[in-house]
């Protein structure tokens, strides 16, 4: 028979130094009145504490503990709650070990105990006891290593099952004699009472800023450098963003940034650094959450596995704004849950594991003949039915609540009406999705799948428990297959469930397993070749590649298999230019062989050229209007009913007649264009500006009208100074790269297309 041992070790800081012994610079009646027992508690030199751990070791009191194996014999009882895998939700349930011992009388003596005892003017045997005097020495116990060790007599410590976890706090000792401590996985770390990001920034205005101003000031003196980067965004006052470079504590900021608006801000309003992360892997982000925002040591993340992780089953990115502290616990979960993944703390190899949810295959078999008899227990799970979930993603205002659906671009609904149907009712599950970037939908659609794909039949809870040492060693996260008598097709034959372990108890002579039934569907499989921009609101100044990059991975020259890229400007929507001088949709850079496919359902359209303008010493003529679409790289477009538009020019500024009447100038009107021209600025009138559809209008017979999309403006006339309308925006810059499938119905061109 085999018989059960139980250890508990605790990692404790310890100095390495001897008191008063340079480097440590402590002294008897000027640091303190007596010696310190070299920890940190009682370290009268901090700077100098050099520490080196010593692991203390608690076993349980059993008459056979073997005397090769050295502990302390006052373990009472190690009771273990084991972490719950959150598939798809959150950070899930973390671990929990309440440790119990025995108080007990001690010498002092030993590795991390009393270096000087032998000059105290007590018994240390005599006076106090072990715990009674640790939790005094010992106060910073917070995040410490301990270690869960179970095993059976004959086997060394080495060969042992070992579990890891980290102090989370300390009780005792109490009259009765007892010391108790309570442990987590590393993952409480980044619970949101103990871990924000970003951080708070304590800086503030030291005067009052207009809506208009590009400098400002921050106090109290010296606090830009001290904490503040050389560049970067802030929010000010929780009302607006900006971007900034900073010397000293002077910021130079460009107003109204990440879809925040120019405002007015009073002396001390709060200066908050800005957290930002823009096309990012979900492996990096949470990488970076974690160890830079919460005290999780690097070591425990096998980032390189995570990168594959995400390379192979996902790829797709994400990105946000966080301008307040929010906690790293929120973050993550709602990362978790818009990117489909799983994570959690092995205790065993001391890793944090990142999972892309998808199908998996089962690595083993839980039948009748490896289950525990009368353990298997199958439980059906009706609150987690959903029939219909609706992402809204691309955030506004990081400013405004996460909460508020009209603070987002876009939003995507997923029905399946037949298990409505089938069940006699909805389940609506929302998610506001802070991390999916503007124009992702296919990420959208990616969440919205996996969630049907795992819910719209609700999963079913199983609980078993397997021999250890047996036929199966279990690990948390994989998927099995579960059969048994009471698992059936409708037929009444005997069927099995695939199910992935979310939950495992490892005892002496068992394990207890839960695991939650895998139910994917070939929809959820995210399509990793084909990847889909969808553009369904208005924009300026769109680059593809740029847009691309925010969404997916970067493509790779000659990676197989070859990605391809289909781009859809949805009907209704306009793709335009901020002004004249940068064209409204530009292909970018692609490595060769990427198949580009764009669907022009929509419309693409430059910008409108300002109306002419009487200027000081000068008369000027009406602006160009800008380019629609440029490319040096081939692509195709289809060919969907929208339009590719040049702006308009803008038309010339006019004159009057006659000698009396020279000197009256009108003001040409603007050219068509997404942005419209400006109206030109007269000293008798002033131009009109164009719209979306049409140049403006002739404010005066001899002022110059816009030009319609793709038209030049009309020239101004007058026996006066007058000018000439500006050029029209061409429709095309880069045909020859431009394969244009005809079909019906067509895209309109207006506006001159060059090679």
């Amino acid at each position: 028979m085999r018989r059960a041992l139980t250890y508990i070790e605790i990692d404790v800081d310890f100095c390495a130094l001897n008191y008063g012994v340079s480097p440590c610079t402590a002294a008897v009646g000027v640091t303190g009145a007596a010696k310190c027992f070299n920890t940190i508690r009682t370290c009268q030199d901090r700077p100098n504490f050099t520490n080196a751990p010593v692991t203390l070791r608690f076993g349980l009191d059993v008459n056979y503990l073997p005397p090769e194996i050295e502990c302390f014999p006052c373990l009472l009882e190690a009771n273990f709650t084991p972490a719950r895998i959150s598939l798809g939700e959150d950070l899930g349930q973390r671990a929990s070990l309440n440790v119990r011992l025995r108080d007990f009388r001690h010498s002092d003596t030993g590795d991390g105990f009393d270096k000087y005892r032998t000059e105290r003017s007590y018994d240390p045997f005599n006076q106090g006891t072990f715990f009674g005097k640790f939790r005094i020495r010992q106060a910073f116990l917070r995040g410490r290593n301990i270690r869960l060790i179970r095993g059976y007599l004959g086997q060394s410590l080495a060969d042992m099952d070992t579990r890891h976890y980290f102090i989370e706090d300390f009780d005792g000792v109490t009259p009765q004699g007892t010391f108790t401590i309570t442990a987590k996985d590393v993952l409480k770390l980044a619970d949101n009472d103990r871990a924000q990001a970003p951080l708070l920034s304590e800086g503030f205005l030291i005067a009052d800023i207009d809506a208009v101003v590009t400098t400002a000031t921050l106090s109290p003196s010296g606090i830009g450098d001290a904490t503040y980067p050389a560049s970067g965004f802030v929010a000010i006052g929780g009302e607006e963003i900006v971007a900034f470079t900073r010397a000293a504590d002077v910021l130079t900021i460009t107003r109204g940034q990440r879809g925040t608006l120019a405002t007015t801000h009073a002396a001390q309003d709060r200066v908050q650094i800005c957290l930002i992360y823009d096309g990012e892997s979900p492996a990096d982000i949470i990488y970076d959450l974690l160890t830079s925002y919460t005290s999780t040591p690097p070591e425990y993340i096998p980032l390189t596995s995570w990168q594959t992780e995400v390379t192979t089953y996902l790829q797709r990115l994400y990105g946000a704004t966080i301008a307040e502290p929010t906690g790293v616990n929120d973050l993550i979960s709602e990362l978790v849950e818009q990117a489909a993944l799983a994570i959690w703390w092995d205790d065993t190899t001391r890793l944090i594991n990142l999972q892309v949810l998808r199908s998996l295959t089962s690595i083993g078999s839980f039948d009748e003949q490896v289950t525990l008899e009368g353990s298997l227990q199958v439980k059906d799970q009706p609150a987690k039915r959903i029939t219909q979930v609706w992402t809204y993603y691309g955030q506004r205002n990081p400013l405004k609540p996460l909460d508020e659906t009209d603070n987002f671009r876009s939003t995507l609904a997923s029905v399946d009406l037949q298990t409505e149907t089938d069940y006699g009712s909805s389940v609506i599950k929302k998610i506001h999705a802070r991390w999916i970037p503007a124009f992702g939908q296919q990420t959208a659609e990616r969440v919205n799948n996996i969630q049907l794909g795992k819910y719209k039949t609700p999963p079913r809870l199983i609980t078993l428990g397997a021999y250890r040492y047996g036929e199966i060693e279990p690990q948390l996260g994989s998927a099995y297959t579960v059969g048994s008598w009471s698992i059936q097709d409708e037929f009444g034959a005997p069927a099995t469930a695939l199910a992935q372990i979310t939950m495992l108890n490892t005892l002496d002579d068992k394990y207890v397993i839960e695991l939650e039934e895998s139910l994917f569907e070939s929809e959820e499989q995210a399509d990793l070749i084909n990847r889909v921009i969808t553009i369904d609101s208005n924009i300026f100044d769109v680059n593809l590649r740029s847009l691309h990059d925010s969404i997916y991975p970067a493509p790779v020259l000659g990676e197989s298999p070859q990605i391809n890229l289909t781009v859809t400007i949805n009907q209704g929507v306009i793709v335009g230019a901020s002004t004249t001088s940068v064209a409204a949709f530009t292909v970018g850079d692609w490595p060769a062989g990427v198949p580009i496919i764009i669907n022009v359902l929509g419309r693409i359209e430059g910008a409108g050229g300002d109306g002419g303008s009487q200027g000081i010493e000068s008369v000027q003529d009406g602006g160009p209007g800008g380019l629609a679409f440029y490319t040096r790289y081939p692509v195709t477009v289809q060919a969907m009913g929208g339009g590719i538009w040049g702006g308009g020019g803008g038309g010339g500024l006019g004159s009057g007649t006659g000698s009396s009447d020279e000197n009256k100038r009108r003001g040409g009107s603007g050219g068509a264009g997404y942005q419209p021209g400006d109206g030109g600025i007269g000293n008798t009138a002033n131009g009109n500006p164009g719209t979306t559809e049409a140049g403006g209008a002739e404010v005066h017979s001899r002022a110059g009208y816009g030009g319609d999309p793709g038209m030049p403006g009309e020239n101004g006339s007058g026996d006066g100074q007058h000018g000439n309308g500006g050029a029209a925006g061409k429709a095309i810059d880069g045909r020859s790269y431009v394969t244009l499938l005809s079909g019906s119905p067509g895209v309109e061109i207006k506006g001159a297309e060059i090679n």
